[in-house]
């Protein structure tokens, strides 16, 4: 769907990450307006023929051309579903210009770091560019999540390496153990890679926009990368989960020698 645009004014893309998860069908109703799209995975509201917001369920929005004061309203609307974190929320901006195609092109599309410029705008393209952006900001969310579990797994690392023990309590343990099994499960659960929406099938064009994007914006490296950090705090958690289990069984082993020994000792006092 082609939409009329100004060549001369680029617009301005804003992504948030707002929270965890969201319930789209809770959030439905709440909104200024009806959505034009609606599904368990993504709500779109239309404010004018080139003003957009996307919502995902895994968090993130992403305002496309959307005056600030708008901006505001919408998330104001949506406070109440953020659940409750120490990490304060990503964010992220995104250029999308439209310039005339080159003499002898018809149409073209180039993505860089910061923007993209197309000859054409379409509703697509808006939609492609948004639901990447909507994800790396979801991604960057996790990778400071992931860091401060990898700080806090280094810490019990030295703590073993300094002592040769682990000094924390059975309660902090079970605590810092149930922290990264949630975690480990959000991202499972919320964030993962975006297959090529429907709209790429049947589109070289759309489908070549959408793969420069997620090259340029590294979101399969960054996702293997939040992987292979989550094996390594896991495989961390696994040493910290034996250590405990080996000091308990040890402080049973010494408890039942030490009530054997108070028998043996009774046993003797009696028999004197």
């Amino acid at each position: 769907m082609e939409i009329s645009a100004n060549p001369t004014q680029p617009y301005r893309i804003k992504a948030i990450h707002i929270a965890e998860k969201l319930k789209l069908k809770d959030l439905r109703e709440r909104f200024s307006r009806a959505p034009v799209e609606f599904s368990n995975y993504e709500l779109v509201l239309r404010y004018g023929e080139d003003s957009f917001l996307f919502v995902y369920n895994y968090g993130a929005v992403v305002f496309f051309n959307v005056p600030e004061d708008v901006q505001e309203r919408e998330l104001a609307l949506v406070q109440d579903f953020r659940a409750p974190s120490d990490i304060s929320r990503t964010s992220d901006t995104f250029l999308f210009e439209v310039q005339p195609a080159p003499a002898g092109q018809e149409s073209f599309n180039k993505v860089y770091f910061d923007r993209v410029l197309v000859s054409h705008l379409s509703y697509e393209k808006i939609k492609i560019v948004c639901m990447h952006l909507g994800e790396s900001t979801a991604l960057e969310y996790y990778e400071i999540l992931i860091e401060n579990l990898m700080e806090k797994t280094n810490a019990f690392s030295k703590k073993l390496e300094r002592q040769g023990r682990i000094l924390e309590s059975s309660e902090d343990l079970i605590k810092f153990i149930g922290l990264c099994l949630n975690t480990k499960q959000e991202i499972i659960s919320n964030l993962y890679i975006v297959d090529s929406p429907e709209e790429t099938w049947d589109s070289a064009e759309l489908d070549k926009v959408f793969q420069e994007l997620k090259m340029i914006m590294e979101i399969d490296t960054r996702y293997r990368a939040l992987d292979y950090k989550i094996k390594i705090i896991q495989e961390s958690v696994e040493v910290i989960v034996d250590l405990a289990k080996s000091k308990r069984e040890t402080m049973l082993e010494l408890v039942i020698i030490l009530l054997i020994a108070f028998e043996v000792i009774l046993s003797i006092i009696k028999w004197h």
